[in-house]
């Protein structure tokens, strides 16, 4: 792709949460790029050995242009993303959205699920951009239930906030609304409806690192994956393998804050807002979407089955027992009623 005769576009270097504006861009884009970690280094070209231009400290953004497969990465790994300034290698780079939305002004009864479409923004303890910050960090794609819409504190703002559940750790969260979009009806309707259960099987290979879904022998769908591992600091506690064998999805949520591990050791995690996520083992592992990481092709979960949110989304939907979106939690204890998952 020719890049002479367009013009440049400064390096966005972070987000700002609460901002309402999102940059002007002068090239078609395919989304944002936020760094997940510290020095995500910006390469001259999709390669290892080529020179460092910038790097990225946590949580900056730089539009992507495009997305290459090429012969350089990780041995698991080999795409990039073309941003401004040059590329970046995908594993340390979480692709979001900047999109800002119209609030609604009622949750009503039940409430409603909603998604972050900024690439970050901060869950704060009052309606306010001013007001105190939580420990959680909302990312792009995260999915949460809201349960009240508020007006904002600031004075002589007519922005309204939106109250979020947290069904580990109870307690005030607030997200600008204009940060969130309402997840429609849509989106939680079944997929292949009209295909008997019985027929749909999804297979995760641990060596491929791929999740398939079949409709009797028909592969229907494909995703790249990133299995349970085994980290072998923590000794016999350190297997979290993903096992094989033939389970069952008997529980579904649009959201799950996960948690687990002793802070600073390499087992520990605190993720609010993981999305759509579908319980096959009853100890808790599941297929669900990521945003710590976008390294797939390799063992590195606490037994999940991680894949892209999109994905995880699909799986969601596709799979029974069929979702109720008024529910946190659809559950059915029944092997005839959940879709069968074979892990090889």
């Amino acid at each position: 792709m020719s890049r002479a005769l367009l013009p440049p576009l400064p390096q966005i270097n972070r987000y700002t949460d609460g901002q309402d504006v999102a940059p002007v861009v002068k090239r078609p884009i395919i989304g944002f790029a936020r760094a997940i970690s510290y020095g995500v280094a910006v390469r001259t070209e999709p390669n290892l050995d080529a020179r460092t231009v910038s790097v990225m400290m946590p949580d900056a953004v730089l539009p992507i242009y495009a997305e290459l497969e090429t012969d350089s990465g990780n041995w698991h790994n080999k795409f990039w993303y073309e941003v401004e300034g040059g590329y970046v290698h995908s594993a340390l780079i979480h692709p979001v959205d900047w999109k800002l939305n119209t609030p609604v002004a009622d949750a009503g009864t039940d409430g409603f699920w909603a998604e972050v479409t900024v690439p970050y923004t901060d869950a704060r303890s009052a309606p306010s951009n001013d007001g105190p910050r939580t420990k959680y960090r909302y990312y792009g794609g995260t999915v949460y239930k809201v349960t009240k819409v508020v007006k904002s504190r600031d004075l002589n703002s007519g922005d309204l906030w939106y109250q979020v559940e947290d069904e580990s750790f109870p307690s005030l969260y607030y997200v600008n609304g204009k940060h969130l979009r309402v997840i429609p009806i849509e989106e939680f309707k079944p997929i292949s409806a009209d295909v008997d259960p019985a027929d749909k099987k999804i297979v995760v290979n641990l060596r491929e690192q791929k999740v398939r879904a079949f409709e009797k022998d028909k592969e229907v769908f494909t995703s790249r994956a990133a299995t349970g591992a085994v980290f072998p600091d923590l000794g016999e506690k350190g297997n979290f393998a993903t096992p094989p064998g033939t389970f069952f999805v008997f529980r579904k949520t649009p959201s799950q804050h996960m948690y687990g591990g002793r802070a600073g050791d390499s087992d520990y995690f605190d993720l609010p807002g993981i999305p759509w996520v579908s319980y096959f083992v009853g100890n808790g592992i599941a297929f669900h979407g990521t945003y710590w990481h976008n390294d797939y092709g390799v063992q590195r979960s606490h037994g999940c089955v991680n894949v892209p949110s999109p994905n995880a989304h699909w799986i969601w939907r596709w799979t029974m027992p069929e979702n109720d979106p008024v529910e946190r939690y659809t559950m059915n204890l029944l092997p005839s009623a959940g879709t069968t998952v074979v892990v090889v």
